[in-house]
């Protein structure tokens, strides 16, 4: 019954220029709830009730919290759609409640023990390869940047003359940030480096296990 609605929804978020990954999360989550409504037999969306959709929020399948929200803001959307269409008279999804996700302290590191990892890769820089490590190093530190953010980075998206660093975030966001001048310094060797090695640097090639355990042994380290 509602395969006939999910393929035009998900054409309407295409047009309303939702990301892939949210396109991605609104097929699984409409797949489930074609799952449950099927369990129940029920034929039509209009025979669809508030109950209904609480139940499958918050027990089909023993969901995990962050897929109830995903839901929730699933249906919210789908039903949105089926009223701009007159399949249904109302959004009955919009009084679903979004359950409250506890947030999380982060953890990070110390200025002694991020010191000591500078010091560590610092003692490697005599190579291509240990320069690239202490860049790393630096700019995850320095800028803050996420990891994903940092692999994303290109030769293209660093501008030494001027000190700044393009790169995209979450959400296809994009800004400028300033990068030290001792940074662009490291920097300006690796690029002028004749070996491949050097240059694949910062084009995302990151050994990520290979420095992970580097970085964990230095912090184990006395």
């Amino acid at each position: 019954m509602l395969h006939r609605y999910i393929n035009p929804f998900l054409e309407y978020c295409q047009l309303a220029d939702f990301s892939p990954r949210s396109i991605q999360a609104l097929t699984i989550r409409l797949n489930e709830f074609k799952a449950f409504l099927k369990s129940l037999k029920i034929q039509s969306v209009k025979k669809i009730t508030y109950q209904h959709l609480i139940n499958f929020v918050a027990d089909h399948k023993n969901p995990s919290i962050h897929v109830r929200k995903s839901r929730v803001w699933t249906l919210r959307q789908f039903f949105h759609f089926l009223t701009l269409h007159q399949d249904t008279q109302k959004n009955i999804a919009l009084k679903l409640p979004y359950p409250k996700i506890e947030k999380t302290v982060p953890q990070f590191l110390t200025p002694d023990e991020y010191n000591r990892l500078i010091c560590h890769f610092s003692q490697q820089s005599d190579s291509s390869i240990g320069l690239r490590n202490l860049i790393i190093i630096m700019l995850l530190g320095t800028l803050g940047l996420r990891t994903r953010t940092l692999i994303a980075l290109n030769i293209e998206d660093i501008d030494l003359t001027c000190g700044l660093v393009w790169i995209r975030e979450k959400g296809q966001r994009q800004r400028n940030l300033v990068v030290p001048h001792s940074f662009c310094k490291i920097i300006f060797q690796i690029v002028n480096c004749t070996t491949l090695s050097a240059y694949v640097c910062l084009t995302g090639k990151l050994p990520s296990a290979t420095v992970c355990w580097k970085v964990n042994n230095c912090l184990n380290t006395p």
